[in-house]
């Protein structure tokens, strides 16, 4: 058994929200974040260092809103809802892919384009294309977009549409590149130390700009070895779909898929924000929608074809309290003749919490981890209850270990 670290050091996005949310227009950002974001960013260095030190092969974890304005985070994910928007707009087909045809029509009809050659254009195509098959796919697209780029489109826009009113401005964008400094900062350190590092999940309208940043990390750092790890939350009804996306972008571009599987943390929230909006609610409409979308996620990781054919690992870290959940994973791992200590499954566990599952599976020979959160106990305090709502049958989990306890006590004292 070892241990992987994540320091509770996030903003308080709640107040961001109260205060910048329907005021998209004044777009003011507080410069006494940066300074906090560079304090933690100081922080996870400290706890990549800690995992180097005290468990060589556990992980380390972050959270992007403790790097960036939250509020700047938040509009850097609408801007990329936008984004894909036009992506179809672009797609006359339907097909979810781009030509260059399509790509040269599109840019003549919605952006003024004097200063771009038909050459530049090609150029550009180009760089959207990053597997070569002269399509562009909607993950391409997003990810490839990057906000200055994405700026210089929106001020030759025909017309001032969605997608002008959702670009980040300049100084929008120099924030956003000094979030993406710090977060490649402490990949480089992971790199260097030989360290695991995951990317925490957040709430549903911070995930489209967290899984951007991953995804362009992941292309970089990814290639030899698992170094970067997203997280994918099954409470959300799109989870299937983007787990599809990003494993079928791996397969396409040739670096290696990674990551941790959790059921969610934010439900009240997500659902309470969905109805205060009028927005359909982003999260499964049962529990039991939720465990068949983390049983299945498992699964699909598993038995990919880069698995199956050896060119690459699991490189999945199974995070749950749910006993039936891993059972289930350890079947399936059973069924594809994935060996528990070298196919790269990892089962994880908080600290001091269902420890029946945790030591079992490490006494088994499977990578059994400890999640351990740090910090000042009032950002402790909040994480630790999200993850017993995020459990919903952590409760009863708890019962169960105090009769195991109380069984194996009487046990031992019997013979007396």
């Amino acid at each position: 058994m070892a241990f992987f670290f994540v320091q509770e050091c996030a903003f308080d996005t709640g107040a961001f929200q109260e205060r910048y949310e329907g005021v998209e227009s004044a777009r003011v950002y507080d410069y006494q974040s940066e300074v906090e974001c560079d304090k933690n960013a100081e922080i996870f260095e400290y706890a990549i260092r800690a995992v180097h030190d005290v468990s060589p092969d556990g992980f380390a974890a972050i959270k992007v809103t403790a790097l960036g304005n939250p509020a700047l985070l938040e509009r850097w994910s609408a801007a990329l809802v936008e984004i894909r928007r036009l992506f179809e707009k672009m797609d006359k087909e339907g097909n979810g892919k781009i030509t260059l045809d399509e790509f040269l029509e599109a840019w003549n009809n919605l952006f003024v384009h004097e200063e771009y050659t038909h050459e530049r254009l090609k150029e550009i195509f180009s760089k959207f294309d990053k597997d070569g098959t002269g399509k562009i796919d909607p993950i391409e697209w997003t990810s490839t977009l990057r906000p200055e780029l994405m700026y210089q489109m929106a001020k030759t826009c025909k017309h001032h549409g969605p997608f002008a009113e959702a670009a980040l401005n300049k100084e929008e964008t120099m924030l956003m590149n000094n979030t993406f400094a710090r977060i490649r900062k402490l990949v480089v350190l992971a790199e260097e130390l030989d360290v695991r590092l995951m990317i925490d999940a957040e709430h549903s309208y911070f995930q489209p700009a967290i899984d951007n940043i991953v995804l362009d990390l992941q292309r970089e750092f990814n290639r030899s070895a698992p170094r970067i790890f997203n997280t994918f939350q099954c409470y959300l009804k799109e989870t299937d779909a983007k787990v599809d996306e990003h494993i079928l972008r791996t397969e396409l571009e040739g670096f290696h898929f990674a990551a941790k599987i959790v059921r969610g943390a934010y439900m009240v929230l997500e659902r309470q924000r969905a109805l205060d909006m009028g927005y359909p609610s982003p999260i499964q409409d049962t529990i039991v929608d939720t465990h068949a979308c983390y049983d299945r996620t498992v699964q699909k990781i598993m038995r990919r074809s880069a698995v199956q054919r050896g060119s690459s690992k699991a490189n999945v870290l199974v995070a749950t309290h749910n006993q039936k959940s891993v059972e289930g994973a350890v079947k399936v791992m059973n069924d594809a003749g994935l060996d528990p200590a070298t196919s790269g499954v990892s089962f994880g566990q908080l600290l001091g919490m269902s420890d029946h599952l945790t030591f079992p599976l490490g006494q088994a020979g499977y990578r059994a981890y400890k999640y351990v959160p740090y910090g000042p106990i009032h950002e402790v305090l909040p994480y630790l209850v999200r993850r017993a709502q995020e459990n919903s049958d952590f409760l009863g989990g708890v019962t169960k270990e105090r009769a195991m306890l109380f069984s194996e006590l009487l046990r031992r004292l019997r013979p007396f």
